[in-house]
């Protein structure tokens, strides 16, 4: 009886070794027919065991020399796309693939690559495995591909409309103005000196705000407002409807606990969390069950206002135009007696409303919370910010500040500039993923390639954000004036020309979006570089819908931060507030390059678990000051 086991775990070991050896010269025959160059390795940096597995394997290995120069090491490396790639790039070029036992995987930093990729829908396709984890409540746009995709398309675009940027504008700059009257009852803080710890958590915080309440109707307050403040900042159609259900737990909290247990989904399901005796499963189910409720519970309300015709003025809607499109297709359907229209199921417009918040919510925030660092860092171009804020809006108070004359002034100026900037250097993600649908032929300089079927593609986002041949001068330095048209000394670049369409015209862009008034104002615009070099919102039909969104929010935050406002790093670590008052201007200069090598080294070490942010425990204290009471502003 042993001996019929043991051979027969033999029989199995050998047919399994004789599969993976001939999948594996399949493979190294069809990257050799591709033309381009390859390294050989274990498996690919896909899905989330493969990843896994490479982080536990990687970490001992990189400690043993010869390994450490390891190609495929470096490639598999989860953060390989942000700190070694560059210099494996140098050695294959910025396009090459990785033979493996299972799947072809190619990476590449090339613009013109990455473009014809984003406009060949059809051929080079999403992959839509491993999605489970933010289709808890249902599938989105963001997970589904090819027919599917585009039912959901037609349904959410309209959601993202110019009417919603301007709503999300001026919801941007009363949620600053919360977050900095928070800031002054913080410890000893006053009006003019404001010390800021946790600048991430509520850069996080004040972005929710902005969706919950812009984008859902919800109204937010910070912990020391009440809501009365809602009707003194003219929300009062946001409190017209209450959400009435039975709640331990408050929609933000709720969404910020769901958030920050995210990661469970990939291994359990909502009913094993549900019955798991762990104390963190249980606080992860009950935070998607209150997000449940209340998203049924706006999906009821939703629904009352369209049967009631109640008017949608005054607030932008995310999950309305959704629920609207379902109930116009019905009554016409039903008066027509054709076919039912395209519409989407209540599951799958809960999922695209969690797709909204979730997208929305933290790489917005994470954007913020670097560009703030970033200019306290290089207090010469938080000055040129200032410059530019003052040359706009002057003396203006913020309340009065205009969308439709203010913004596009401050988006295509050192605003705008910096939120670039930021996406260039630090993107929400490292990789967009693609995969091939039969092989296809490819351009790169002039040279044609064949990336075979069914090869799993990274477009390498930070790789092409910093790769040379796009952006020559200094391409891992901070240097926002390269946006600007009158600063720019970039060759490779052009400048977009002035726009003719008028604001508020209806322009639909290459995406399919409407065009913003800041992107039509005939304002003069940001430099725009070469096709395919800048992609943090990815690029083509599948370019994230709420591209816009994010630009206006992180426009008006720095804006009406920086309005009032510089920032400074903390040098408490290195010397007291005594001790910088009696220093001399070389003295200061020295205390706050400590500062700016620690805070550099922070930002360094950034990783991506969802989206790129510092690591758990890391923070670059920070002191918001009234202008004109800076430390260190001769610097």
């Amino acid at each position: 009886m042993v001996g019929v086991l043991a051979l027969a775990i033999l029989g199995v070991t050998a047919y399994l070794t004789l599969k993976v050896v001939r999948n594996f010269l399949l493979n190294l025959e069809r990257a050799k027919k591709s033309g381009l160059p390859y390294v050989i390795g274990l498996f690919p940096p896909t899905g989330f065991v493969w990843i896994g597995l490479g982080e536990i394997i990687g970490i001992p290995l990189s400690r043993i020399p010869y390994a450490r120069e390891w190609s495929w090491l470096q490639i598999i490396h989860l953060q390989g796309s942000w700190r070694v790639l560059r210099k494996l790039e140098e050695k294959l070029g910025d396009t090459f693939l990785l033979v493996n036992p299972l799947k072809l995987y190619m990476k590449t930093s090339n613009a013109e690559l990455a473009t014809q990729i984003t406009a060949r829908r059809t051929e080079f396709t999403k992959p839509t495995e491993g999605y489970d984890l933010v289709d808890i409540f249902g599938k989105s746009i963001l997970t589904q591909e090819g027919q599917e995709w585009r039912r959901h398309r037609k349904i959410v675009g309209p959601s993202f409309s110019e009417k919603s940027n301007r709503l999300v504008f001026e919801e941007s700059l009363r949620q600053t103005e919360g977050m900095i009257g928070l800031w002054a009852t913080q410890g000893t803080n006053t009006t003019a000196e404001l010390r800021v710890v946790n600048t991430p958590e509520d850069a996080a915080t004040l972005s929710l705000h902005v969706i919950c309440a812009a984008g859902f109707g919800v109204p937010q307050v910070w912990p020391n407002q009440t809501e009365e403040i809602l009707d003194q900042k003219g929300l009062q159609a946001f409190s017209k409807f209450k959400l009435t259900g039975e709640h331990t737990l408050s929609f933000k909290d709720a969404l910020i606990s769901l958030l920050k247990h995210l990661l469970w989904f990939v291994l359990f399901s909502p009913s094993v969390l549900k019955s798991s005796p762990l104390k963190v499963h249980q606080t992860t189910y009950k935070a998607f069950n209150e997000c449940k409720m209340y998203f049924e519970e706006l999906f009821d309300l939703k629904k009352q206002q369209i049967d009631l015709g109640e008017s949608e003025e005054g607030t932008m809607d995310l999950m309305g135009p959704m629920i609207k499109a379902n109930y116009e297709s019905s009554a016409t359907d039903s008066k027509t007696g054709d076919a039912p229209s395209t519409t989407l199921t209540k599951k799958e417009i809960l999922g695209n409303a969690f797709i909204f918040l979730f997208a929305g919510h933290e790489t917005t925030a994470n954007s913020i919370h670097y560009s703030i660092v970033f200019l306290a860092i290089h207090l010469s171009k938080q000055r040129h910010l200032q410059a530019d804020i003052d040359s706009i809006v002057g003396s203006k108070p913020i309340s009065e500040w205009s969308y439709y004359d203010d913004m596009p002034r401050l988006f295509n100026t050192m605003p705008g500039a910096v939120i670039h900037e930021e996406l260039r250097l630090i993107p929400a993600i490292l990789n967009v993923p693609k995969g091939t649908k039969g092989d296809q032929v490819v351009t790169i300089d002039g040279r044609q390639f064949m990336v075979p079927d069914r090869t799993f593609v990274h477009l390498n986002i930070v790789g092409t954000h910093r790769n040379p041949r796009y952006w020559p001068e200094k391409p891992n330095e901070f240097l926002p004036e390269r946006w600007l048209s009158s600063q720019s000394t970039q060759s490779s670049t052009t400048i977009i020309d002035k726009k003719e369409e008028g604001v508020g015209k209806e322009v639909t862009g290459a995406d399919g979006l409407e065009k913003a008034s800041f992107e039509t104002s005939g304002s003069t615009s940001l430099v725009k570089p070469v096709k395919g070099s800048y992609i943090p919102f990815s690029e083509g039909a599948r370019a994230c819908p709420g591209k816009r969104f994010a630009q206006v929010e992180g426009t008006a935050v720095l804006s009406a931060l920086f309005h009032r406002y510089s920032v400074e790093l903390d040098v408490s670590e290195w010397a007291s507030d005594e001790e910088v008052e009696g220093m001399g201007r070389e003295e200061k200069r020295k205390v706050y390059a400590k500062a700016v090598e620690k805070a550099e080294m922070i930002i360094r070490r950034s990783e991506q678990i969802i989206t790129v942010q510092m690591l758990p425990g890391d923070r670059v204290p920070l002191r918001f000051v009234q202008r004109g009471k800076e430390r260190f502003g001769d610097l």
